[in-house]
């Protein structure tokens, strides 16, 4: 008998050694009974059935054959008569087809009266798109302040301090009349406008918020067009787009609070028709303020034809620097650098300028003809004369001998030259010839012949100072000639060359609102409506007889802009100084001068105030904290409460030809009264502390006067 394993390894060897046999037979019967089991259960369940033998299928295959074979055809008189088809067609051949002879009269009943044309819809009125706000903090001009510090004694100017010209700017180019593009036609930076000799002019400081948006004025003259291209009545000036109202509204963002929206006032809002131009959209005074001209090309608004109002607020005279980007919207940007481009491109194929005298100009004009001409130190007459059926507005120009001086003239039937710019300069050259006297300038003209009279273009004026030096330049974005037709008028071939650019798809809407308060954050949405194109029609000439009620179609309200928030006009700047100035000011150690730049309380813009303090001091300039001997705070006193939290680096200027690595640049971080951080750089501030460094420091030198009190200055009564 066997028994049973043991669980050793020895004795689990040993019994493998002796029953291994056993246990190879038993599972080789078991296999064979299973194989015996699945053959017997294949022979009963798969055995072939009586009509799958090979005489069944055979025997099937057979009769098919047969049942094929007893099909008869179909009988005749069931079949079709197919006919050819060439005697069907031969009777309509075009040699085969007799026409009628037309009426020899038409009778008037035999035509209908009108044509089956389409009855007059509602166009959709598409709204402002993509509208965009920018906040800041200007210094505009005003009158009083120019008043009261014209009875001021005048203030000691400063010594010149030498400095790179800032970009794109001439000198002087301070006068507020250079528009959005700087000397050399492109975008001007923000850069400061006054030379550090030069005293600051007076103004007054606020906050602004400009608002630009983009009507698709192109998108909308073609809806006008697929309503009224076909209908039954047409109208010239029923159908185009004529855009005559809007509304600006705004928001004050409050944490919690949802939005209040309230419809601005707008004051001043002058229809284009009646002001044969483009007019002010302001928020100010009942009078408006003084306006800076607008070098944008023409095509970028909404022209008389199209607008009944001014959809492009004109902006505000600013006495510290120029718009800018500010004043346009970011979809402009490219059209303004293509044109330039262009021009540019145009004007390096041209032929160079001829170099000539105003009195060889005048004597033989026609020897000119087609050729650009530089005129130098000539004088510009304020006085200008437009000519309506030519486009132009002429100007008189001479030099110190009056004898050579050229008068305006009627353009297109005298022989003698005439000086003339396009529509879209002339008004602008106002600004600049302002004040009744002829102003000397450079120029650069192109003599056309618009019918018999050669016309000066001009295409560039640069004008001078005293010294000769150019001061600030204006550039003709209209240059296209000017053709008369035999009958005296402008050829409509050439009418549309006067326009600086073609209408482009979208134009510029833009709103200025001053009535913003610092730290606040507002949003902006514009509505505006179109005039009814249907109003008082007839009712047979319209669909739907609703249509023709209200003067107004009201487009939906733009999308909101992003959050802006408003600037604070104090600002915290800092500079790096001489280490005498350092020695003097006893800035050392923890010790570190802030610089306040804050209204003055004299002219109105910016000035600066020094005050020296430590880590978690103000920057507040206090005058009742100075210790004798130790002038900690100078400059007209101002409240910022700002806090200086820490600061690294060295304000001292150090010069070490030992050790060439460079010191750890000054940073300060302050500590806003909303809460915020503000970090201030000596390199961030370096444009203002120069520009307005005549308000606080000594001429000359980087010093204010220290160990004295500032020195008050009365009014001259």
């Amino acid at each position: 008998m066997m028994k049973a394993p043991s669980l050793n390894p020895a004795a689990a060897g040993e019994f493998l050694i002796h029953h291994v046999e056993k246990l190879v037979v038993g599972v080789i019967g078991l296999l064979a009974l299973l194989m015996t089991w699945w053959g017997l259960s294949a022979l009963q369940s798969q055995a072939v059935n009586v009509t799958r033998t090979p005489d069944a299928i055979a025997t099937l295959a057979r009769q098919a054959a047969a049942t094929i074979d007893q099909a008869t055809s179909a009988p005749v008189d069931r079949l079709p008569k197919v006919a050819p088809l060439g005697p069907r067609i031969d009777p309509w051949r075009p040699q085969q087809v007799k026409f009628a002879e037309p009426p020899q009269r038409e009778f008037v009943m035999s035509r209908p009266f009108s044509f089956d044309l389409k009855k007059r819809t509602k166009p959709d009125v598409f709204p402002i798109t993509d509208l965009q706000a920018v906040a800041g903090v200007a210094v505009f001009f005003d009158e009083a302040a120019e008043d009261r510090a014209g009875r001021l004694p005048p203030p000691v100017a400063a010594a010149p301090a030498p400095q790179s010209p800032p970009l794109g700017r001439g000198r002087g180019a301070d006068d507020g009349h250079q528009g959005l593009l700087g000397v050399d036609g492109m975008v001007a930076p923000i850069m400061p406008e006054l030379p550090p000799e030069e005293p600051i002019k007076p103004g007054k400081i606020a906050p602004f918020v400009v608002v630009t948006g983009l009507i698709p004025a192109a998108k909308q003259r073609a809806e006008f067009d697929r309503r009224f291209g076909d209908v039954s009545f047409r109208e010239a000036t029923r159908d185009v787009p004529q855009w005559a109202e809007y509304i600006v509204e705004r928001t004050r963002d409050v944490a919690g609070a949802a939005p209040r929206w309230e419809r601005l006032r707008l004051v001043n809002v002058a229809r284009v028709g009646a002001a044969g131009g483009l007019p002010n959209v302001f928020t100010g005074g009942q009078d408006g303020p003084s306006l800076t001209p607008d070098n944008l090309p023409s095509g970028f608004f909404l022209q008389s034809d199209e607008a009944e109002i001014q959809y492009a607020a004109a902006l505000p005279e600013r006495v510290d620097a120029g718009w800018g980007e500010d004043a346009i919207h970011p979809w402009f940007k490219p059209k303004i650098e293509e044109m330039l481009a262009a021009s540019i491109a145009v004007k390096e194929d041209a032929p160079p300028a001829v170099e000539a005298t105003l009195a060889a100009l005048a004597d033989k004009p026609r020897s000119f003809r087609d050729k650009e001409v530089k005129l130098d130190g000539v004088l510009l007459d304020p006085e200008s004369q437009r000519q309506k059926s030519v486009g132009l507005y002429k100007f008189g120009v001479g030099t110190s001998d009056e004898k050579t001086a050229i008068k305006p003239q009627l353009i297109g039937t005298r022989e003698a030259v005439v000086f003339a710019t396009s529509e879209d300069l002339g008004p602008k050259l106002m600004f600049d010839l302002a004040g009744g006297k002829p102003r000397s300038c450079n120029l650069l003209v192109r003599v056309d012949m618009v019918g018999k009279t050669p016309v000066a273009r001009l295409l560039e004026i640069a004008f001078l100072d005293e010294a000769g030096e150019v001061v600030a330049t204006r550039r003709e974005l209209s240059p296209g000639p000017v053709v008369l037709a035999a009958d005296g008028r402008v050829d409509p071939a050439f009418a549309e060359l006067g326009a600086a650019v073609t209408r482009v798809e979208n134009r510029l809407f833009r709103f200025v609102d001053l009535g913003v308060e610092p730290g606040a954050e507002y949003r902006y949405r514009v509505r505006f409506a179109l005039r009814n194109p249907n109003v008082t029609l007839a009712v047979q000439h319209v669909a739907d007889v609703a249509i023709t009620k209200g003067d107004f179609l009201l487009a939906e309200f733009s999308p909101e802009t992003s959050p802006v928030r408003i600037p604070d006009p104090t600002r915290v700047v800092a500079r790096i100084m001489p280490r005498d100035a350092a020695r003097k000011l006893k800035v050392r150690g923890d010790n570190v001068e802030v610089l306040v730049l804050a209204p003055s309380e004299i002219t109105g813009n910016y000035a600066l105030r020094s005050v020296v303090t430590t880590p978690g001091g103000s920057a507040n300039v206090d005058l009742s904290l100075n210790k004798p001997g130790d002038t900690r705070n100078y400059g007209q006193p101002v409240t910022t409460e700002r806090l200086l939290v820490d600061f690294r680096g060295a304000q001292e200027e150090k010069i070490d030809a030992r050790n060439p690595v460079p010191l750890e640049p000054l940073e300060m971080l302050f500590l806003r009264p909303d809460g915020e951080f503000e970090v201030v750089t000596p390199a961030d501030s370096e444009l203002l502390v120069r520009k307005y460094r005549s308000t606080l420091f000594l001429p000359g030198t980087d010093l204010p006067e220290i160990g004295k009190p500032p020195r008050p200055i009365k009014a001259v009564p």
